[in-house]
């Protein structure tokens, strides 16, 4: 086949209709798990018609929304919907309010841009660098490039790279910056570039430190992390410190449509005038499908009863995976690092996984004896 139109590199066309099961493909007639769910966006796996079917329905005869607000004078106009989801994610988080975008680039330029704003009305005009870490990935966008150097060996090209980043290793030396400069510090939930390590509990101490001394905003990225896979729909939940702001995507609508979320807390609130001149994104109608897929997305975890499982699922598959002489390197939620000889790789294993994904699961890590 003669490919036109694609950036040659990794990008290879797939069968016409790949052949699947619930938890991942069948290839002669062997069904083999996805171990990512399709970079941990499937949390549920891949056959949930349910979802699809409840946001086509949902969208039908409905106005996207507020193309219109770009006329002055005129109010945002969101559907219904927007503000269902918003009033839920305030009190599933205890007071964070949001707002949506279709990307997790975009929801963390979001984050950076609303910190940037925070203090500009504080008056703090000095503070304009944002602190990220080493081996993260927080997007693809130019300033997300910055912030993150995993998966990106050139980004840029031939542009300078950002000099309002200040990126450090996560064992850093609190006295080797001038935090009165830095507005933000951006770090991921846990991260996956790191082999799942989780930072130290005296990571968190020093940026809870600097939170509450300078007035650094601490951004939590927990897009990769969010949506159910540690048992809470926010995977920030079982860290040591409350962020200022968060962002989410990928699982939490269940993987079947787009959309990204930035959450900020009451301290940003009360800091943003009425009249805020907020100057980002305006593809908000665009977000209704993830909107609608989240909200069902949600209403399954609770009818489904999925979140009060997943101990039970995390020790299952931790049983396995040792069973067949991998070792774990890290565990986060329901994220495992693996390792057996020369193969290493991340498996999330499904909220809803079934017995026989657990048996296909066993019969796949036990196929690597031969490799």
């Amino acid at each position: 086949m003669t490919l036109k139109g694609l950036i040659p590199g990794q990008q290879k066309p797939t069968h016409p209709s790949t052949h699947h099961w619930q938890f991942g493909t069948v290839e002669n007639g062997i069904k083999k798990v996805d171990p990512l769910l399709h970079y941990g966006c499937f949390t549920l796996g891949f056959d949930r018609a349910d979802i699809v079917q409840h946001v086509c329905d949902a969208v039908k005869g409905v106005k996207p929304e507020i193309a219109e607000s770009i006329i002055h004078g005129e109010d945002l106009k969101l559907n219904h919907v927007s503000y269902e989801l918003s009033n839920k994610l305030f009190e599933m988080s205890n007071g964070y309010r949001s707002f949506f975008a279709l990307s997790g680039s975009d929801a963390n330029e979001g984050a950076v841009k609303l910190s940037s704003a925070y203090h500009h009305i504080k008056k703090n005009k000095n503070k304009n660098k944002v602190v990220s870490f080493y081996r993260s990935y927080h997007g693809s966008t130019f300033l997300n490039s910055n912030l993150g150097d995993l998966l990106m060996d050139n980004p840029l090209y031939t542009m300078n790279r950002y000099d309002g980043v200040i990126r450090l290793s996560r064992d850093f030396d609190m006295n080797s910056v001038d935090w009165n400069q830095v507005m933000s510090i951006m770090v991921e939930t846990c991260s996956y570039g790191d082999d799942m390590t989780p930072n130290s509990d005296e990571f968190w101490q020093k940026l809870k430190h600097i939170q509450q001394k300078f007035d650094v905003l601490i951004i939590i990225d927990d897009i990769f992390m969010g949506g159910g896979k540690t048992g809470d729909y926010f995977g920030w939940k079982h860290l040591p410190i409350l962020p200022d702001i968060c962002t989410m995507g990928k699982a939490i609508t269940g993987g079947y449509f787009p959309l990204s979320i930035t959450m900020y807390n009451e301290k940003i609130h009360n800091i943003l005038p009425n009249n805020f001149d907020w100057d980002h994104g305006y593809t908000y109608n665009f977000s209704l499908a993830g909107i609608n897929s989240a909200l069902k997305y949600m209403n399954i975890l609770e009818k489904e009863n999925v979140l009060n499982k997943h101990q039970t699922i995390q020790n299952i598959a931790a049983e396995i995976i040792q069973s067949t002489g991998f070792e774990i390197l890290n565990r986060f939620g329901c994220l495992y690092m693996i390792r057996k000889g020369n193969y290493k790789n991340l498996y999330i294993v499904p909220l809803n996984a079934t017995d026989e994904y657990f048996t296909v699961l066993k019969q796949n890590l036990n196929s690597y004896e031969n490799n």
